[in-house]
């Protein structure tokens, strides 16, 4: 297929969603091949959400590489009591002693998750009550108690269940090892060293709702609430609490996977897929991998496996190492993941079909 010929059909495709999404924003499309580019819906810095999970556990990687902690480290020995202290374990498991930091960036530890938790059981820092609380300003200690409240999901090691609260800890790690505010660091270890010129941490830098009225951030919605100026988005914290635009998110994957921020033996431990969610979607320590075989159209099958993040909004940001492309997208609510995943879908086959 010609490289004009392909960034064209995507455009006019793209150029059709938008016209047919009504109230709603286009969807932010950034596409970045070797031989072809297309972008859509804006250049505007976007609500990542857990695609900033990837950034974590990069700079987590970062810190074992400098020798700080090690990924079998038991939490007892990267964190104080006061965080660790009434954690749900299963029976008859320490979470200080067993609990390591692999399991936290693999989502293997049996910790409970605030954001997504068992029906009834909370009233605190979820997905259900970000749009009913918009002023409530959330901090690590605070997301932590919010954990306590509920059951361990499983003993360390035996369960994949997805969360936030693994991701708090893991910030809480970094800070502790370094002695620096987690999005300082966030900034001078991952940003600046991926010249993210763009991108911030505005949720949990604001202290009022009046610190983020002048925000410019794309809006996203939490089933019928927009938030992109309520206080409340400051339970992502270490789980996802990223504002970029498209083109600095492209900046960061070509940072990390040329070798500026970890090895290139760290990244393949850090991407290899251990455990999947669902069908087509693998995590492995911080990473997610799609696999389109799984999915359920035939004509997907044989497309390559992007590696990446995947977040809450309907939020991509994957790149391609057999075409060295980077896909991002954003389509600012949940109720449209399916719709974000039959692009990206179509995107590929495309990447595949100009190799």
């Amino acid at each position: 297929m010609a490289r004009q010929d392909t960034a064209d059909r995507l455009q006019a495709s793209l150029d059709r969603k938008a016209r047919r999404r009504g109230s709603m924003p286009p969807p932010q499309v950034l596409v970045v091949a070797p031989e072809w580019q297309v972008e859509s819906g804006g250049a505007q810095p976007f609500h990542a959400a857990s695609v900033g999970k990837v950034m974590t556990a990069t700079l987590i990687a970062g810190l074992v590489e400098q020798g700080l902690l090690s990924f079998d480290s038991p939490l007892g020995k990267v964190l104080p009591a006061a965080d660790i202290d009434g954690l749900p374990g299963a029976p008859g498991v320490d979470v200080a002693s067993e609990v390591t930091v692999e399991h936290l960036l693999t989502h293997t530890s049996g910790l409970p998750d605030y954001f997504e938790p068992p029906r009834g059981t909370q009233t605190g820092p979820s997905a259900s009550t970000a749009g009913t609380q918009p002023d409530r300003r959330w901090t690590p200690a605070e997301l932590l108690d919010e954990a306590r409240r509920l059951p361990a999901v499983g003993r360390p090691g035996e369960r994949f269940r997805y969360g936030d609260t693994v991701f708090v800890l893991l910030g809480r790690i970094a800070e502790e090892l370094t002695g620096e505010p987690f999005n300082s660091l966030l900034r001078r270890r991952v940003f600046e060293p991926s010249e993210m010129e763009h991108s911030s941490t505005p949720y949990s830098d604001a202290r009022t709702p009046a610190d983020l009225q002048g925000l410019d951030v794309a809006p996203f919605w939490l089933g019928r609430h927009e938030l992109s100026r309520a206080l409340s988005v400051s339970l992502d914290w270490a789980g996802g609490g990223i504002v970029a635009p498209p083109a600095d998110l492209v900046s960061f994957q070509r940072a990390l996977h040329g070798g500026k921020l970890v090895s290139s033996e760290t990244l393949r431990w850090m991407a290899s897929p251990r455990h999947r969610r669902r069908r087509g979607i693998h995590y492995g320590a911080g990473m997610v991998t799609v696999r389109f075989a799984e999915f359920t159209p035939p004509f997907l099958r044989g497309l390559h496996e992007p590696i990446g993040g995947l977040g809450h909004f309907a939020t991509h940001m994957f790149y391609y190492p057999r075409r060295d492309a980077h896909v991002v997208l954003n389509f600012h609510t949940y109720r449209r993941m399916n719709q974000s995943f039959m692009l990206h879908a179509r995107i590929a086959g495309l990447l595949a079909a100009s190799a």
